[in-house]
């Protein structure tokens, strides 16, 4: 495939492969470059059907020689809403209402047209006013947090939990882009509040594009909390709206997921005794003004403000599958809601408060009932002022608890569980949620709110084509978009979309939603039961094993499929936030899967690993993943305190003084040095890949180095040192864990520089899926390897094209084409007693096997499309029984164990540990 070149640019379109009807808070996107195509002093322009659409551009990552290799740019708001678009080098377009950021000691003041956003620099009013022409729509916005003593636990005796309300403080602001196209402000603090000290650090970020009357807001905490007396209640951000119109021209909306607008009055005037009339019914649903009262019907005039004023209402998402709206007078108490105001299964997050002639606010919560439990309230809307609370976390919920699921540990064994030292402990991990707030003149139509809730809580997404990604060799460049030349070929791309249909599917059929849970998939099913193994130990949630994410990335890239997009959006939300230690004792860490995303002792820097969150980072310019990214450059210093290997061996000798696995840990490291210095170009982080790349290439065994891979480490200098002792072994696991991919894209750059590590990673690539005597006639010695051939077949064909080796190549493609771990049977429906619901089902699948070897065939099907076969081997119903036992599902570790020869029970004890962390 020829690579566009910088004077062609690129053709970019929307995700959902049609304009939307709005980007009201502008949008953001990536574009890659060849080497040398542009450098910082390019300007870049983007047009659409030949009109200049107004762009602001910056670097996300360059290439060795200072030239770009990843460019972020952000459009105006509700600019280029056309089907197709373009981006090439020349003078872009200015705004006509640019952004405009004054900074003070007390406020910053950002403006676009009659739009105006003024933010507080310390104390704990985030947002002291937004307003339109002039005047305040949304004033007073807060970070709230309502955090509990105890747990909800009804069953236990004793008194009822106190609830106290902490609000986030603001410890700095910095202004991170100032325009024309678009403002951006960096927010850090904590929450405070009496009677606890500070804590639940946070990162904020308000985004305004030109043209806008909306505030975008990103919101991301890190739990540093006491798991056994801190209990989030509540937590989401309060703002207040004027309200002058009369209250039976004030109104209400909360608009569905699928379109559908509940939306009323303060005061309703229709289903009296006395009719109102149409000429003032009519307006009055429709949210427009209505008459003067002089004009109205005096039956219904004269006693009007004996009606009751609705002033409070509630949407509840408490489930993914169910939202309730309830209201409350002014006379009200406490517990007078009504609670049957509507219901429906998936509220979008989008509301309304304001007046027909007045204005209001516009307000949304961006996965919304994907991250149940949520809600919306709105208070005193019968006063001058009303109240606003979004809660990314409902109060009307049981209060979060951060404790492990149990109390005693089940064991590596049977549970395939990692338990104890350490114990689980959620210090260090966060989420994030997204709001948005758009400020207007009169209330919206109810066709204008369906559209809003459109892009306010689905947001567009501007990409470029599979083809020209796969030009540019992204992420490893062993990938091209789906070939169908060969009969084998397009059996493998039917099978790789069946397998992908049917995981879009099961997140919505066993229903993968909740507030930590949402973006992750499970890691292997229950056949028995009909169900994945949500209650099993180290079976639950997949916490991105074998490079879930990469994979769902990689087809999105492929493809260009949405629903695609959607998902590889939502799991690398999840996997850098829910899954990894940003703080803390095991800062830089990420947690192995477990029924507790947080819960499995294994703490494994591969889990959140940096390369890993390259798509989106760089397909979105998202910034608070490059935030996350930079999180990871601790792994390093805190792998000193937390061996990996600390169960298995004693302690490491001095020389060390640290010790890591070269697959799983250096190579990681490795990557997120790769990542941040592509991205600030900065030499530190090239030299810390290359000492490690010269150790690695000066010993003996090169990448096999090391007993099952471990070898002394010392974060300080950034060297390795093998060890010595008897065991050698590939079992490599980050490179099926997208290591593979990362070594492919570095060996690229450095090869020329890096000759013996090169070499040895050469070696590896052809030796891993060999058989014995190759390795003797290399290395003067064999040894079990022990891997999952059908991962590793990538690299033999990657070996094959590095040295121009058929056979290699073609090696590769017998192990897919032999090897039937994986290959899942046809789907079947499961239905009456067997199960509380009907499911479809795959038997025996495990996302390991789907993610492993769809990585791997996508290489060889970009390697070597030549030697496809024409015909792929049929697989037998007793094969798809049989794969259970190489794949890390029940009783494989001590299966394989017990296929190495000659070993004693203690040394097989040592091997099955290792080949679970």
């Amino acid at each position: 495939m020829s690579k566009p070149s910088a004077s062609d640019g690129v053709d970019l379109g929307w995700v959902d492969q049609q304009a939307p009807p709005g980007t009201p808070t502008g949008t953001s996107f990536g574009v890659p470059w060849a080497q040398g195509e542009i450098d910082k002093t390019t300007a870049i322009s983007v047009t659409a059907n030949g009109e200049g659409v107004p762009v602001q551009t910056w670097p996300l990552a360059f290439w060795p020689d200072g030239s770009l290799k990843w460019t972020g740019h952000s459009l105006a708001a509700d600019s280029g809403l056309s089907t197709s678009l373009h981006l090439a080098p020349g003078t872009p377009t200015e705004p006509s209402s640019p952004v405009s950021v004054v900074q003070t000691d007390s406020s910053i003041t950002v403006t676009t047209g009659s739009f105006t956003a003024k933010f507080n620099i310390s104390g704990t009013t985030l947002i002291d006013s937004l307003s339109l022409s002039g005047s305040p729509k949304a004033q007073d916005g807060v970070l709230l947090l309502l955090l509990q003593d105890a747990p909800d636990e009804p069953e236990l005796d004793g008194a009822k939990p106190s609830v106290s309300t902490m609000n986030g403080n603001i410890e700095s602001v910095t202004v991170e882009q100032n325009g024309p196209v678009r403002a951006v402000i960096k927010v850090t603090g904590q929450y405070t509040g009496s009677g606890h000290a500070d804590f639940l650090p946070f990162i904020l970020r308000f985004y305004i594009a030109a043209g806008a009357t909306t505030l975008r807001m990103s919101h991301f905490f890190i739990y540093d909390g006491d798991q056994f007396n801190d209990f989030i209640k509540g937590l989401g951000f309060q703002f207040s709206t004027p309200l002058s119109d009369l209250v039976h021209d004030r109104h209400i909306r909360f608009v569905t997921d699928a379109g559908g607008v509940w939306g009323e009055p303060v005061r309703v005037v229709s289903g009296l005794r006395r009719d109102a009339t149409a000429a003032v019914l009519t307006p009055q649903f429709e949210g427009t003004l209505t008459p003067p009262l002089s004009a109205w019907p005096t039956t219904v005039s004269s006693e009007i403000d004996q009606l009751a004023v609705w002033a409070d209402f509630t949407l509840d998402q408490l489930l993914s599958s169910d939202f309730t709206i309830s209201k409350r007078t002014t006379g009200g108490r406490a517990s007078s809601f009504l609670t049957n105001a509507g219901f429906g299964t998936h509220a979008s997050g989008l509301g309304y408060l304001g007046g027909a002639s007045g204005g209001g606010v516009v307000f949304a919560l961006r996965d919304f009932w994907q991250g149940a439990p949520r809600g919306l309230d709105i208070r005193n809307a019968g006063s001058d002022t009303g109240t606003v609370t979004l809660w990314a976390y409902s109060p009307r919920a049981k209060a979060i608890d951060m404790r492990h699921y149990d109390t005693v540990a089940h064991g590596l064994d049977l549970a395939y569980e990692d338990v104890g030292d350490p114990d689980p402990n959620p210090i260090g991990i966060g989420r994030s949620y997204e709001m948005t707030f758009q400020v207007v003149a009169a209330t919206p139509s109810r066709t204008t709110l369906a559209l809003l809730a459109s892009v306010h809580t689905n947001v567009p997404q501007l990409v470029a084509s599979p083809q020209f990604y796969a030009s540019h060799k992204l992420f490893g460049g062993r990938w091209n978009v789906p070939d169908t030349s060969t009969t084998g070929a397009a059996a493998i791309e039917k099978r790789h979309s069946a397998l992908l249909d049917f995981y879009v599917a099961e997140i919505d059929q066993r229903q993968f939603y909740g507030f930590w849970d949402y973006g992750d998939v499970m890691h292997t099913y229950d056949q028995t039961r009909h169900t994945w193994r949500y209650d099993v130990g180290g079976f639950a949630w997949d916490n991105g094993e074998i490079g879930t994410d990469l994979w769902l990335w990689m087809s999105f890239l492929r493809t260009g499929r949405a629903d695609l997009w959607r998902i590889s959006y939502a799991m690398t939300r999840h996997l850098s936030e829910v899954d990894f230690h940003h703080t803390g004792p095991f800062a830089g860490l990420g947690s192995r899967h477990n029924v507790n995303h947080w819960g499995d002792g294994a703490k494994e820097a591969r889990v959140a690993g940096s390369t890993l969150k390259r798509p989106f980072y760089y397909l979105t310019a998202d910034e608070l993943v490059g935030d996350i990214m930079d999180f990871s450059l601790q792994a390093g210093e805190t792998i000193m305190t937390w061996d990996p290997l600390r169960k298995v061996f004693p302690p490491p000798l001095p020389v060390g003084p640290g010790r890591l696995r070269i697959g799983p840990d250096w190579t990681t490291l490795a990557g997120n040095w790769f990542t941040k210095w592509e991205r600030t170009n900065d030499p530190q982080w090239l030299n810390n890949i290359k000492i490690g790349m010269s150790d690695i290439g000066s010993f003996q065994f090169g990448l096999f180095t090391g007993n099952s891979s471990a070898v002394g480490w010392n974060a300080a200098t950034s060297h390795m040192v093998d060890e010595g002792g008897e065991g050698l072994s590939s079992y490599n696991l980050m490179m099926p864990f997208g290591g593979g991919e990362f070594l492919m894209e570095a060996m690229d750059l450095l090869a020329d520089e890096e000759p013996d590590f090169d070499a040895a990673w050469i070696d590896f690539c052809r030796l891993v899926n060999a058989p014995a005597a190759d390795l003797v006639a290399r290395y003067g010695k064999s040894w079990d390897n022990g891997v999952f051939p059908q991962w590793y077949a990538k690299l033999q064909a990657y070996a094959g094209e590095r040295l121009n080796d058929t056979t290699l190549k073609q090696a590769a493609w017998d192990i897919i084409n032999a090897n039937t771990t994986g290959v899942f049977p046809p789907q079947v429906k499961v239905s009456g007693t067997d199960v509380i619901n009907p499911v479809n089902e795959i038997p025996n699948v495990a996302t390991n096997d789907a993610s492993g070897l769809s990585l791997s065939e996508y290489a060889v099907l970009a390697i070597a499309p030549e030697l496809a076969p024409n015909t792929l081997k049929a697989v037998s119903e007793s094969e798809w029984d049989r794969s259970t036992i190489a794949t890390g599902k029940e009783g494989s570790v001590a299966e394989k164990a017990a296929l190495i020869p000659g070993k004693k029970q203690k040394k097989r004890d040592m091997i099955k540990r290792v080949l679970c962390l």
